[in-house]
């Protein structure tokens, strides 16, 4: 059975690969795009590694090579969980410019209310200044503050984690791809069951209010037209049940587009403009 502690000892194992100034690594070679931007492709061939590619199959049978389009497969799945909530082997989705688009991915390592520990690819080690968030052309551990995390998923692992701390073995690899020593090292990852249950559903009864102007749909709008936009997102298969809350997120306004491309009087619309919110409306059986 595969567990997200196996992702992570995977990745462990691929710290301090570097490939030079350019994009060229053995991840994107495996992937099929060579010399590209290759976060996503990195995690896939780490999933691969554990025989798992199957739970990160957003575009191809391999995995996924672009973030948006990994992050809102994830989303369709119903494989979002809450930010502070994440357990090694979850992945976490970041929006460097804030505006809801998934711009690089990386794999957790460990996580608490301070910030999260991660593996990444095609990022800068720790100490740099330039190129250290992403399309840093390495393979790192970094501490990463919850300010730029746009969305934490899920992947189906057959076993259940708690939070854990990993170990690694870092190892130093030459310039270039050097794909024979890059894919092997050491390391390990502490992992236990857990048996937490999950929450009960609650029931919620949903009165639609006047639209209250397109300008009113920001991050943190709590009210019950935002209930009424995230019912519908979890209606149509785009956000799940446990995070309708009523408050809007970031995650929320970026699958409002998602959304509009359902309907097709709604794609040539920008923004939750009325025509949406009267969607919305109906979708969520208010």
């Amino acid at each position: 059975m595969t567990a997200g502690v196996d992702i992570v000892n995977v990745a462990m194992k691929q710290i301090n690969f570097y490939g030079g100034t350019t994009d060229a690594n053995p991840y994107g070679e495996w992937y099929g795009i060579p010399n590209e931007p290759w976060c996503a492709m990195f995690v896939s061939w780490c999933f691969a590694q554990a025989n798992a590619s199957h739970l990160v199959a957003a575009q191809t049978p391999k995995g996924f090579s672009y973030c948006p389009a990994g992050l809102t497969w994830f989303q369709k799945n119903g494989q979002v969980v809450d930010k502070y909530s994440g357990l090694p082997g979850d992945l976490v989705f970041f929006s460097w410019a804030g505006n809801g688009v998934a711009d690089h991915v990386e794999i957790i390592q460990a996580a608490s209310k301070d910030g999260i520990t991660t593996i990444g690819g095609n990022t800068g080690p720790e100490h740099m200044t330039t190129a250290s968030q992403y399309d840093g052309h390495g393979v790192y551990q970094r501490h990463r503050a919850y300010l730029y995390v746009l969305a934490v998923v899920r992947p189906n692992y057959e076993s259940s984690s708690k939070p854990a701390t990993a170990t690694t073995q870092k190892k130093t690899v030459a310039g270039g791809v050097a794909a024979a020593t890059a894919l092997t090292g050491g390391g390990a990852a502490a992992i236990h069951n857990s048996t937490t249950a999950a929450p009960k559903p609650t029931t919620t009864i949903l009165v639609a209010p006047p639209f209250p102007g397109t300008s009113a749909f920001k991050s943190g709008y709590k009210s019950q037209a935002a209930m009424i936009v995230e019912k519908a997102l979890e209606k149509a298969g785009l956000l799940p049940s446990n995070l309708v809350t009523g408050t809007l997120s970031v995650e929320d306004l970026a699958l409002v587009p998602v959304y509009q491309n359902k309907f097709a009087a709604l794609k040539k619309d920008k923004g939750l403009d009325a025509a949406t919110y009267a969607s919305m409306i109906k979708e969520a059986g208010a």
